[in-house]
């Protein structure tokens, strides 16, 4: 497993600018700031505000296979690291194989003064990314 650190990341991010970071974080940490890299949201998990209670996400894996390709490189990362080892594991027995993982996750990346972004339009946010798995994914079976 490649684990960069957030300086590293950038570096790799700057010299790869085909290279994606996977943000599986949830829906709302996201929302709150992530890495200013080219960037999507994939949650692992939901947490109710309310309850706080977590949901595994039993779509990341069709989620990640439309928007993904399995010869992208790809960075993961969440808010410390325990999701996105996760996430590195269900896409590489999914055949992903340029994956990499940056330390610290989202922690690390804000401790390191790294710039971030709100940025959460079409292609980037969970949401968008959903609907267009499930519209692909309800074509192929019509």
């Amino acid at each position: 497993m490649n684990q960069l650190s957030a300086i590293e990341a950038a570096s790799f991010f700057e010299s790869n600018p085909d290279a994606l970071y996977v943000d599986v974080r949830t829906v709302a940490e996201f929302a709150l700031g992530h890495p200013k890299l080219r960037c999507v949201n994939i949650p692992m998990l939901f947490r109710y505000p309310t309850t706080d209670k977590t949901l595994q996400n039993d779509a990341f894996l069709l989620v990640a296979s439309h928007a993904l390709s399995e010869t992208d490189e790809l960075i993961i990362g969440s808010e410390r690291n325990a999701r996105a080892h996760q996430a590195y594991k269900v896409l590489e027995d999914s055949g992903f194989s340029k994956i990499g993982l940056l330390i610290d996750g989202h922690l690390g990346w804000m401790k390191s003064g790294m710039p971030t972004t709100g940025d959460n339009r079409d292609g980037v946010s969970y949401a968008s990314l959903l609907t267009g798995a499930r519209r692909t994914k309800k074509n192929k079976t019509e």
